[in-house]
């Protein structure tokens, strides 16, 4: 394994307990929702499920009791160690990099799926990708993660534009996708004191009192929406 490959692993063995507690602290219910939505498609039930880059497990919950054969890929042990906990014995754990799983394994899934995958970047990432399986491929990304106070003052995530990248790299492919929306809104008070601490280490004071003059007047709390959109591109492999 590259030195680059090993930093990563070790990145992300540091990581996984705080990933963790930061998907369970997480009320939305994608993974559920992704589940009725791939019954309603008939893409579920079915016998072989690739879940590519995986990492804690958040969708084998809702997933594995609609599969024969589980399959879930990381490169992080400590991930994988997590996931076991939701594993049922139908489960398999793999530590592998994507790469080197995409390259040397032979065995064609109905299903590949990746949610919020960070190594799938190019178009021969995404064809790889696609070989790997026999029926259909699914990619789950955040395209949206907005909200009414802080979002105006920040820079915008690039990965949030990933999703976009995979449909140009389909059409240049002339592969056929279909596309589904799972959107969610939530709504928290925030004080005019927190959004201050907030941004103390960004903006200049005199700056920053601007900001909060302008975002809160004369309230010292305001109501913060939020908006995640998640999409789904899902495309079938050419029989």
């Amino acid at each position: 394994m590259s030195d680059y490959l090993s930093e990563l692993e070790s990145f992300w063995d540091e990581f996984a307990e705080d990933y963790e507690a930061i998907q369970q602290e997480s009320t939305l219910p994608i993974a559920q929702d992704l589940r009725d939505f791939l019954f309603a498609q008939k893409l579920l039930p079915c016998h072989t499920f690739l879940d590519l880059a995986g990492g804690t497990g958040r969708y084998i919950p809702a997933l594995q009791t609609a599969v024969k054969e589980y399959e879930l890929v990381d490169i992080s042990a400590k991930m994988l160690q997590i996931a076991a906990a939701k594993s049922a014995e139908h489960v398999r754990l793999i530590k592998q990099t994507q790469e080197t799983f995409l390259a040397q394994n032979k065995h064609r899934y109905d299903l590949v799926f990746s949610a919020m995958n960070p190594a799938l970047q190019s178009q021969s990432d995404l064809l790889a990708f696609y070989h790997a399986s026999r029926n259909w491929c699914l990619l789950l990304r955040v395209i949206k993660d907005e909200d009414q106070l802080f979002s105006p003052y920040e820079e915008a995530n690039p990965d949030l534009a990933l999703n976009a990248r995979y449909k140009s790299f389909l059409t240049e492919l002339h592969i056929p996708f279909h596309k589904k929306k799972f959107s969610y809104t939530s709504h928290e008070t925030i004080s005019r004191e927190f959004f201050q601490a907030y941004f103390a280490d960004t903006f200049a004071p005199a700056e920053l009192a601007k900001i909060t003059e302008k975002t809160f007047g004369d309230t010292q709390e305001k109501i913060n929406q939020s908006v995640i959109d998640f999409e789904l591109i899902y495309f079938q492999v050419a029989k």
